[in-house]
Order: C-alpha cells, then structure tokens, then sequence
C-alpha cells in the first residue's frame, strides 16, 4: 500500500511570485498559541497586486474566490 506524502508548502510573500494555475492555500491566523488554518484551497486564476487581492478557483465549493493578502497569508502547494 502506498502512503501518500504530505504536500510541501512555500509561503508565498508577494503577487509577484504567483502564476495562473499555481495551487495555494490562504491561511488566516487564529492567535499566538495555535497553527493557522487554511480557510480557502485552489488554483490561482488571476492577480491584482496594486490591491493585494488573489482570485482562485476554490477546490472545495468550485467557485471563483477572491483572496484579500490583507487578511490572510498565501502558501504555494506542491
């Protein structure tokens, strides 16, 4: 039986750095004693760093989602 190998995530710190079809997840902090957690999964469909937004398209609803950077953090799944 094959064991699947947990996902490597790079947090990504500009828009720059993303592409269209990257997969990311965003990650909202929850407070100093706790691990983020990832509030929205996907592909990467557009960009707009002058406003700090990311549209993805989200893996769980199958919706186009917009991503404020504001927010949350960005981490590039691969």
């Amino acid at each position: 039986m094959l064991k699947e190998a947990p996902a490597r995530t790079t947090r990504i710190r500009t828009l720059d750095q993303l592409h269209r079809g990257d997969h990311i997840e965003a990650r909202l902090s929850v407070g100093p004693a706790y691990d983020d957690v990832v509030i929205r999964r996907g592909s990467v469909q557009e960009t707009a760093p002058g406003i700090g937004v990311v549209w993805i398209m989200d893996q769980l609803s199958g919706l186009r989602k917009a991503i404020n950077t504001d927010e949350c953090t960005l981490w590039r799944v691969a």
